[in-house]
């Protein structure tokens, strides 16, 4: 059973919605470092292997030459850290989904004239990112937490079918950040989940494994 049934459905929503996550490497000989970068969660039930493979996974794209590349190649554990601030929230209008809600029937997303706001219609390109801001608005007061998740890191062979798969779902949920993940010289890599600690805003702590 992977780790993350264990989680409250508050911390799931922080993983899943996250527009960036902090990844912490430290190479051989123990020296720390941390990134920033656009990233997708993985429920066992869209992985590559769903029939074999029960495993929650965060995915990301990195080059080859970059420094967390050879730290995670000679030292695989790695953490994670999630938060949920407000200016990330509204950058993560821009996050799609691999969620299989439809989207909105723009027809039904005209403004309404008598409400004084000139009766116009939203662009028919991006009714669900409107709607996305909007749901983000409304969970801002719930958003006081921060995670920090430690897993194990793999990477995946840029020769595979499986390779192809990870970075077809991270352009798909991160469409803005083609650049970093259809490079010559990128490498997906998936982190394992483990274990997450969660801290709130009163200092709370509570550690799930």
């Amino acid at each position: 059973m992977p780790c993350t049934e264990k989680f409250p459905g508050h911390l799931i929503h922080l993983i899943k919605t996250s527009k960036y996550v902090h990844v912490g490497t430290c190479s051989k000989d123990c020296v720390p470092s941390v990134s920033l970068m656009n990233y997708s969660y993985i429920p066992r039930d869209k992985t590559f292997d769903q029939e074999n493979d029960k495993n929650d996974y965060i995915i990301f794209a990195t080059n080859k030459d970059s420094e967390k590349y050879h730290n995670m190649v000679a030292n695989p554990p790695v953490s994670l850290l999630f938060h949920d601030w407000i200016t990330a929230n509204n950058l993560s209008v821009r996050k799609a989904s691999l969620s299989q809600t439809p989207t909105p029937d723009p027809a039904s997303t005209q403004l309404n004239p008598a409400s004084g706001t000139g009766g116009g219609a939203i662009p028919n390109s991006h009714p669900s990112k409107l709607l996305n801001l909007l749901h983000e608005l409304n969970q801002a007061e719930l958003n006081q937490m921060s995670a920090n998740i430690k897993g194990h890191a793999k990477i995946v062979n840029p020769a595979t079918e499986e390779s192809k798969f990870y970075k077809q779902l991270l352009l798909k949920t991160n469409p803005d950040a083609e650049v970093f993940i259809l490079g010559d010289n990128t490498v997906i890599v998936k982190v394992k989940i483990e274990s997450a600690k969660v801290t709130d805003s009163e200092n709370n702590t509570a550690v799930y494994k």
